[in-house]
């Protein structure tokens, strides 16, 4: 007598093997999704940066940009919020900063009054980034 049909053990085998396969590629859709979440903020610092530094140059007036643990904003003068306060991803944290970024203050000419940098760190890849900001220029790089 022929049987006709998968049997229970031979769909446990299948699913197996095909778990072996997956295993590794979930392990590299969290590690670039990790990767992702960092670069995405050190573009939103960069950004609110840049846009701070070109409002103090066309409005002629101080701007400051102040950084907290997980999120930072923009003030004109000290004290008008500008831009929405940017909150961090979750898991990604201001590491370091150092005095000129504490806070980061452009002048109507587009400089800084102080160069300095801000280390971002992925909580859990532990992966770094450096944002440098530069006082002559008030331009800012991302390193590595």
């Amino acid at each position: 007598m022929s049987k006709k049909g998968i049997t229970f053990l031979e769909i446990l085998i299948v699913l197996f093997i095909s778990l072996l396969f997956f295993i590794p590629i979930t392990i590299f859709i969290q590690k670039y999704h990790r990767s992702y979440l960092l670069n995405t903020s050190c573009a939103k610092i960069t950004e609110g940066i840049n846009f701070a530094r070109e409002c103090a140059i066309n409005e002629r007036c101080n701007f400051f940009v102040v950084f907290e643990e997980k999120s930072f904003k923009i003030l004109k003068e000290g004290k008008n919020i500008i831009w929405k306060e940017i909150k961090l991803p979750e898991d990604i944290i201001i590491k370091e900063k150092t005095s000129g970024m504490d806070p980061l203050i452009f002048l109507p000419d587009g400089t800084s009054s102080q160069a300095g940098h801000i280390v971002l760190i992925d909580g859990i890849s532990k992966k770094e980034k450096k944002i440098k900001v530069y006082n002559i220029t008030g331009k800012c790089l991302i390193e590595e």
